[in-house]
């Protein structure tokens, strides 16, 4: 099977990178990242500029545009093939995105609103073989299940979050702490994916999304594939 995926950024991908890996078993050079001027596999992307890759609204005109995924998905390589589609919720009020916060609504509720917004956006394209990365409120949070043991659905900061819980924890090393703030200032893409490099173990995976309802129903649309990947 192959995979596509269309993300915000660079951290975003790395760390769907290893989620996938971990989660269906396959290798990176079974990920494509789709975007109109690259057609590249896992290796490449250590090589690209923050300026070409993603945001929500590239995420947005992509899904309208449709042409990435149906030329991704339509190959004449006879292969499974799936697209997955990430987009974080923090920006989810912004004018063009549209999805209303609700002071009622909970992490569940704000979740199937932007699934709407991604399925309107779609207007049917790839049916059946989309599956949503949503990310509430951002991929941050799904990183953070990695070094804390409770529920991190609730940070509406996630990156300042996750910025203490490194500086705080035992788990790393004073060289280690060093490493990741030199790869945080210089390479997205490296830093996100040493910080979850741990999402690459199914075990691992299942036991952080116990602690994050976002990441929990991301691997629940990836399990119909599970099969397929073997």
């Amino acid at each position: 099977m192959r995979i596509g995926i269309i993300a915000e950024g660079r951290g975003d991908l790395a760390v769907l990178s290893n989620i996938l890996r971990g989660w269906l078993g396959i290798d990176s050079e079974y990920i494509r990242f789709l975007r109109p001027e690259n057609r590249l596999d896992e290796t490449d992307l250590h090589e690209m500029s923050q300026r070409q890759f993603s945001n929500w609204g590239l995420v947005k005109q992509e899904c309208l545009d449709g042409t990435l995924l149906e030329d991704f998905l339509n190959s004449p390589i006879d292969e499974e093939r799936r697209v997955v589609i990430h987009i974080d919720t923090a920006e989810a009020e912004l004018p063009g995105y549209d999805v209303r916060r609700h002071p009622d609504s909970d992490a569940t509720e704000l979740h199937k609103r932007v699934a709407a917004k991604l399925d309107e956006w779609l207007a049917g394209r790839g049916k059946g073989r989309i599956r949503h990365a949503i990310a509430v409120e951002e991929t941050e949070a799904w990183t953070l299940t990695l070094y804390v043991e409770k529920e991190t659905s609730t940070y509406r900061d996630p990156k300042k979050a996750l910025e203490r819980t490194l500086q705080s924890t035992n788990r790393l090393s004073e060289k280690q702490r060093k490493s990741l703030r030199q790869l945080k200032g210089s390479d997205a893409y490296k830093y996100q994916d040493e910080l979850s490099r741990e999402f690459r173990k199914r075990r691992t995976l299942k036991d952080c999304a116990t602690r994050n309802h976002s990441l929990r129903l991301f691997l629940e649309a990836l399990s119909q594939d599970v099969e397929q990947s073997g």
